[in-house]
């Protein structure tokens, strides 16, 4: 979206959906970029026994599922000059290895500011392969006027 203006955006507005597959060599990339090493997420044969999640699977981050429901805001609007200010999420169920994320976006609020700040809440959502909720966030963004 390059004519992304904030007069012409309505509550109940939805960004396109991104999808990502989770793969192991996703949560090792993660593991390095946030420097979390956690055998719940790197160590696949601990992970058979071990079992912390219930799993014998390793886990994505909590930060990658974060930063792909953030991502949602980003893809569509960050060229438009469009600024994340704050996320806030709950994560409500491991993801694990095999799954594909989906996440959606929807604005909730508009909160018209002035010149330079005013922004939105967009509420986001990431949905397992099995159709479970794994995280729920609200994110206030800066549009332009």
């Amino acid at each position: 979206m390059t004519d992304l203006l904030f007069s012409k955006i309505r509550v109940n507005d939805t960004l396109p959906t991104v999808m990502h597959a989770v793969s192991q060599d996703t949560i090792d990339l993660c593991a390095v970029a946030h420097l979390d090493f956690n055998p719940v997420h790197t160590d696949v044969e601990w992970c058979k026994t071990a079992q912390v999640f219930g799993t014998p699977k390793t886990v994505a981050h909590g930060m990658f599922t974060m930063s792909l429901m953030t991502s949602v805001i980003l893809r569509a609007w960050h060229g438009a000059g469009a600024f994340v200010n704050s996320i806030d999420a709950k994560l409500t169920k491991p993801v694990e290895v095999g799954q594909t994320l989906r996440c959606d976006g929807k604005v909730i609020e508009l909160h018209p500011r002035g010149p330079g700040q005013s922004f939105v809440v967009v509420a986001l959502t990431a949905i397992d392969t099995q159709g479970d909720t794994v995280a729920v966030a609200k994110a206030e963004v800066t549009v332009p006027d």
